[in-house]
C-alpha cells in the first residue's frame, strides 16, 4: 500500500481551539499518527481566536500528540478588519453582495503570507493538501497554490458563504473535496454542481470510558439535565435551546436542568436551572456527557456533529433541530434520538424521552451502535484510502 504524505492545513490548531471543524482535523491527523497510516503534518497559524485573529501562539515546528504542527503568523498590517466586519455584517443579514464585494470579504479575511510563502516552495512535497474548513481566506488562498494537490475539507453548511462565488470557483477548482455525511455532498452538488472528486469519508471516534456518577458527584447536581456542548454563540442556535428550555420550565413543575459546557460570546442568564460549566476537555468532558440526560444539539449549521456522536458513545439519546439536514439525516438513521423544529414539538419530544427511561435507552443504545459501525475509526480509513485512490487518479489526469 502506498505510503501517503499529507499536509492538513487548518487556520486554528490545537487542543485548546474550540471548533467543530478544528475538532475534526485534530482527531483524524492524530488517528494516522497513532496507526502510522501516512506521513501527516499541520500547518496552521499562531492564531487560537477566530474573532481576533491574534497571533497568540508561537510560529515554528512542535508536536502535539504525536502530530509535527508547522505555524506561521497571521498578517496584521494591510487587512482593512472593519471593512471585513461591515461586508460580514452584510452576509449575516442575508444582503446580496455583488461579486466584486464577496471576493473583497475573503480578501479582507485573515491570511498568512508567510503560509502561502511555505506552500509556494514546499506544497510539492506532499501528496495532498487538506483544506479545511472553506469559510477563511487560508483556505480560499492556500488551496489555489497547488490546485492539483488540494482536497477541500469544507464542513459545509446551508448558510449564506455556501452560495457566494469564490465558495463555488474554490470548490470546482480543488482536484478533490471531502465530505463527512451525504447530505452535505448533496447540499455542495446542488449549489455547485457535481464533483467528479468528491468523496464522503468523514472522522472516526473511539470508545471511551465515562463516569457520569464522578461527574455528579463533584457537581453537586443531582436533577436530570438536558446537556449542550460547544461554541456558546447565537450561530449555533443558543439562544434558542435557552429560550425553550425556560418556557419549558415555566410550563412544567419538574426538576430538570439546562447544562451548558462551551466557551463563547453569547451572555446566559442568570437563572438557578442554567449551569455553565464552561470549556473542558479531556475525562472531565466525557464525564458530562455520560451524566447527561440527553443531549440537544440546536444548531441548523452542521456538517456531521462531534458533540452527537460523544453523546451516544455514552449511550446518551440526542434531541436535534429538524432544520438541520445533517444531524437530522444522522437521528433518522441511527434512530439514536428525534427532532423538532418549533416549542411545541420541543416540548412534545422533550416530555416523550423524559418520560420513558426504556426509550431513552434504546435510542442511546442505536446510537453507540451506529457510531460503532459507521464511525469507527476502520470504516473511515477505509473510506479514506479509497478517495486517496479516487483523488490520486485524478491528479495524473490533470
Amino acid at each position: 500500500m502506498k505510503r501517503w504524505r499529507i499536509g492538513f492545513v487548518v487556520p486554528r490548531y490545537g487542543e485548546d481551539v474550540l471548533g467543530g471543524a478544528e475538532a475534526l482535523a485534530r482527531s483524524l491527523a492524530e488517528q494516522i499518527v497513532a496507526v502510522n497510516w501516512a506521513d501527516v503534518c499541520v500547518l496552521t497559524t499562531c492564531a487560537r481566536d477566530h474573532f481576533t485573529w491574534r497571533n497568540e501562539l508561537p510560529a515554528g515546528e512542535s508536536v502535539i500528540n504525536g502530530v509535527p504542527v508547522r505555524r506561521f503568523p497571521i498578517a496584521q498590517r494591510g487587512r482593512d478588519a472593519a471593512r471585513y466586519h461591515a461586508l460580514h455584517l452584510r452576509l449575516i443579514r442575508n444582503e446580496r453582495l455583488l461579486v466584486e464585494e464577496q471576493y473583497e470579504w475573503v480578501h479582507q479575511s485573515a491570511h498568512s503570507p508567510a503560509l502561502y510563502a511555505y506552500l509556494e516552495t514546499h506544497g510539492t512535497e506532499f501528496d495532498f493538501l487538506i483544506f479545511i474548513p472553506y469559510l477563511f481566506g487560508t483556505t480560499y488562498y492556500g488551496s489555489a497554490i497547488h490546485p492539483n494537490r488540494s482536497i477541500l475539507w469544507p464542513c459545509l453548511h446551508d448558510e449564506i458563504y455556501a452560495y457566494l462565488s469564490p465558495t463555488r470557483e474554490m470548490y470546482k477548482s480543488c482536484v478533490g473535496v471531502m465530505f463527512n455525511t451525504y447530505p452535505e455532498s448533496r447540499l455542495a452538488q446542488r449549489l455547485s454542481g457535481t464533483h467528479r472528486g468528491a468523496q464522503v469519508v468523514g472522522v472516526g471516534f473511539a470508545p471511551f470510558q465515562a463516569d457520569g456518577v464522578r461527574f455528579r458527584e463533584g457537581s453537586g447536581i443531582r436533577d436530570p439535565f438536558i446537556l449542550y456542548s460547544g461554541r456558546l454563540e447565537g450561530a449555533k442556535n443558543v439562544p434558542l435551546l435557552i429560550q425553550y428550555f425556560l418556557e419549558y420550565k415555566r410550563r412544567h413543575a419538574r426538576a430538570l436542568k439546562l447544562v451548558l459546557m462551551g466557551k463563547g460570546p453569547e451572555s446566559l442568564p442568570n437563572h438557578p436551572d442554567i449551569i455553565n460549566l464552561g470549556f473542558r476537555q479531556g475525562q472531565p468532558k466525557l464525564d458530562v456527557y455520560a451524566a447527561a440526560t440527553i443531549l440537544c444539539q440546536p444548531s441548523v449549521n452542521e456538517s456531521l456533529s462531534i458533540v452527537m456522536m460523544e453523546s451516544w458513545l455514552c449511550r446518551v439519546p440526542v434531541l436535534v433541530h429538524a432544520d438541520c439536514a445533517v444531524t437530522r439525516y444522522n437521528v433518522t438513521q441511527s434512530n439514536g434520538g428525534l427532532y423538532f423544529r418549533d416549542y411545541d414539538e420541543f416540548e412534545s419530544v422533550l416530555d416523550l424521552v423524559l418520560n420513558d427511561e426504556s426509550l431513552r435507552r434504546r435510542l442511546g443504545e442505536n446510537g453507540l451502535y451506529y457510531v460503532q459501525t459507521q464511525y469507527c475509526w476502520d470504516a473511515v480509513l477505509g473510506r479514506f484510502e479509497a478517495a486517496f485512490k479516487c483523488w490520486s487518479d485524478l491528479k495524473t489526469r490533470s
